[in-house]
C-alpha cells in the first residue's frame, strides 16, 4: 500500500471511530460503493467514504479527505500541491445522487424525493481556519474537521437543521430499502432467523475480509473464491445476486445440492431477475422446455453415468437451440462441477457475461477435489476466517477432515464438541433417543434448531440407530427450518447448509475412508456438535481435549 492510500485509510478510521460511538438510532455505513447504468453510457461505479443515517432525519453522505487541502480560485489541491481532479464537496455531492437514484429505483421518485439525503466533507486531520470553499458550502455546519472527532453528534444534528428543518421520518419501508441497498457494507451480510446467543449473533458479522472479497466481486467480471466451511462463500454469492439483480442484469446462482438451492432460492425469492436451480434441475427444465428429452433412467450405475455426462449434454443442446441467456453466472459449490457442466454453463451466458465461482476443495463429496478445474484461469481470492463455527467446532471439523486450521475464527469460545460411543446401532438408538432428549428439554432448545446427520439415510435397514428418532417430529424437507421438528437426512444432502445444533450419527468405521464427509458433516453446526460413534471408530488427528468423550 503506497503512502497516500494509507493515510487515507487512517484518516477513514478516525473518522469510523468517531461515528462508531454514536448512540442508536444512528446508523454508520463506512465505505459504501455503489453501481448505476447510465444508459448508452454504460455502468458508473463510485464510493462513499461513509453514510449516516438517522430515521427521523434522513442520509449524510460523507466524503473523508486525509491530510491538507488547499483552495486557490475555486481550485482545489493536496497538501503536497498536486491538484485534485475536482473537489471533495463535488464528489460528495455524486454520491448524495447517486444513492438517492437508487432509492428512487427502490421507493419511486415521488415517495424517495421526501426523504432527506444531503452531503458534507471531513478532514479529520486538519482544522479548518480558512473561509469556507465558495459556494460548494452553504454554511460551516457542513465542513468538518478534527474537531469534531471527539463528538461528532452535536455536528452531524446541525447538519441536519440547515439541510432539512422540517425532515420527514422514514417509515419501515423506506428504512428497509436504504438497509438492502447498504447492507453489504454495514457489518452484516444476512438476518438471523434465530439467535441462540451472542456468539451465534457474532457469527453472522461480515469481516473486513469478505467486505473486500465483495468489493473485488463488484469490480472485477470474472473471479474464484476459495475458502474453507464457514468461511462465508454462500453469503457473499448471494449479496453479489443480489447486487447485480438489483442492476437489472439477468443472474444464474446454481450450485449441486438441490436442498440448499431450494434455501437460496427461498432466501433470494423478493429479488426480481435471479434464477437459483441446482445444477441438474436447470438441465431438466431448460432440456424440458426447449424440447430435449430428459429422462432419467432406473438403473443406479446409469443414472450416475447420466448424472455426471450426459445431463449437461442435454443442457448444452438445449441452450445451443436458444432460450434466456444470463448477464451473470454464480456458482456456489463449484469444486463438485465438472468440466463438461463448465462448457454448458458457458452456453447460457449472454455476450460479455460476468462469471464467479465459489468453491472449497475439501468439501468434494461428489467428484474428486484433486482433479477439479475451474471453469477459467484466474488467482482465486482466498476466505480464512470461520465464520460459522465456534473455534472448538471449526478446529474439530478440519482434522477430521485433514484440512488446513482456519486463519481464524469469528467466535473462538463454545462447548467442546461431544463424543458418544456406543457398542452397536441399537445401543446408539437409545444414545440418540437420550440425547435428543437433553437438547430439547433442560437444554432448552428448539426442535427446529437441530439436524440429525449421518454418511447413510436414516431409512436404509442397516440404521437401526434411527430408532432414537421416535421421539421427535421429523422435518419434511432439509431445506429450511420447520418449526417444531428436528431436520434428518444425510451429509450429502445437507451439504451447504447449517444448524445451530448437529447430531452426527451413525458414525462407523467405514466412515473414516471418506474423510470430506466427517468434515462437511461436522462443519454444518454453528454451535453444538454431537458425535455418535461406535465403540471400534478410532477419530484421526483427534488431540486430546478437542473433544469431550461423554457417557449418557
Amino acid at each position: 500500500m503506497n503512502t497516500a492510500l494509507e493515510a487515507g485509510s487512517r484518516a477513514e478510521a478516525r473518522v469510523f471511530a468517531a461515528l462508531a460511538a454514536l448512540p442508536a438510532p444512528w446508523r454508520v455505513f463506512p465505505t459504501v460503493e455503489w453501481r448505476l447504468l447510465a444508459g448508452a453510457g454504460g455502468e458508473i461505479v463510485g464510493e462513499a467514504d461513509a453514510v449516516v443515517y438517522h430515521p427521523q432525519h434522513g442520509v449524510i453522505v460523507f466524503e473523508v479527505k486525509a491530510g491538507a487541502v488547499a483552495v486557490r480560485d475555486g481550485q482545489w489541491f493536496y497538501g503536497a500541491g498536486a491538484a485534485m481532479k475536482q473537489s471533495p464537496f463535488t464528489q460528495a455531492r455524486r454520491n448524495r445522487y447517486a444513492l438517492a437514484d437508487k432509492l428512487r429505483q427502490r421507493l419511486g421518485r415521488d415517495a424517495a424525493d421526501r426523504l432527506t439525503v444531503t452531503h458534507a466533507v471531513w478532514f479529520p486531520d486538519l482544522v479548518w481556519r480558512g473561509p469556507l470553499p465558495g459556494a460548494e458550502a452553504p454554511s460551516a455546519a457542513f465542513l468538518l474537521d478534527r474537531r469534531h472527532l471527539a463528538d461528532p453528534l452535536p455536528a452531524l444534528a446541525r447538519i441536519f437543521r440547515e439541510a432539512a428543518p422540517h425532515a420527514l421520518a422514514w417509515d419501515r419501508a423506506q428504512q428497509r430499502a436504504l438497509a438492502e441497498l447498504l447492507a453489504p457494507d454495514c457489518g452484516c451480510l444476512v438476518p438471523l432467523a434465530v439467535r441462540v446467543d451472542d456468539a451465534l449473533h457474532a457469527m453472522h458479522q461480515a469481516t473486513d475480509q469478505q467486505l473486500r472479497a465483495l468489493r473485488l466481486l463488484r469490480s472485477q467480471p470474472r473471479l474464484l473464491v476459495q475458502g474453507g466451511a464457514g468461511t462465508g462463500k454462500t453469503l457473499l454469492a448471494v449479496a453479489l445476486g443480489r447486487e447485480h439483480a438489483a442492476l437489472g442484469r439477468a443472474v444464474l446462482l446454481t450450485c449441486f445440492n438441490k436442498a440448499m438451492a431450494e434455501a437460496l432460492a427461498v432466501a433470494l425469492a423478493d429479488v426480481p431477475g435471479i434464477t437459483v436451480l441446482a445444477f441438474h434441475e436447470l438441465a431438466r427444465q431448460r432440456a424440458t422446455h426447449a424440447g430435449v428429452p430428459y429422462a432419467v433412467p432406473d438403473d443406479p450405475a446409469a443414472q450416475s453415468v447420466f448424472f455426471r455426462e450426459a445431463s449437461a449434454e442435454l443442457l448444452l443442446q438445449a441452450a445451443e437451440q436458444g432460450g434466456p441467456r444470463f448477464d451473470t453466472l454464480v456458482v456456489d459449490e463449484a469444486a463438485d462441477f465438472l468440466p463438461t457442466w463448465w462448457v454448458a454453463l458457458e452456453a447460457l451466458g449472454a455476450p460479455g457475461f460476468s462469471w464467479y465461482c465459489f468453491y472449497d476443495r475439501s468439501q468434494c463429496l461428489f467428484q474428486s477435489g484433486e482433479a477439479w478445474e475451474p471453469p477459467f484461469q484466474a488467482v482465486p481470492f482466498a476466505l480464512e476466517t470461520n465464520l460459522r463455527n465456534t473455534r472448538p467446532i471449526g478446529d474439530l471439523a478440519a482434522r477430521l477432515g485433514g484440512c488446513a486450521l482456519p486463519l481464524g475464527f469469528r467466535v473462538d469460545e463454545g462447548p467442546a464438541p461431544m463424543l458418544v460411543r456406543s457398542a452397536d446401532f441399537a445401543a446408539m438408538a437409545a444414545q440418540l433417543r437420550r440425547t435428543l432428549r437433553d437438547l430439547l428439554g433442560p437444554e432448552a432448545f428448539r426442535p427446529e434448531q437441530v439436524a440429525v446427520l449421518s454418511p447413510y439415510r436414516h431409512t436404509n435397514p442397516g440404521s437401526a440407530w434411527a430408532a432414537g428418532l421416535d421421539a421427535v417430529q421429523v422435518a419434511g424437507s432439509l431445506a429450511a427450518p420447520e418449526t417444531g421438528r428436528v431436520r434428518v437426512g444425510t451429509v450429502q444432502g445437507f451439504k451447504g447448509l447449517e444448524a445451530d445444533v448437529v447430531i452426527l450419527a451413525g458414525i462407523d468405521s467405514r466412515c473414516l475412508r471418506h474423510s470430506a464427509t466427517l468434515y462437511v458433516g461436522a462443519s454444518r453446526a454453528r454451535a453444538l456438535l454431537v458425535l455418535l460413534l461406535l465403540d471400534d471408530v478410532v477419530l484421526p488427528a483427534v488431540p486430546p481435549g478437542s473433544a469431550s468423550e461423554v457417557n449418557l
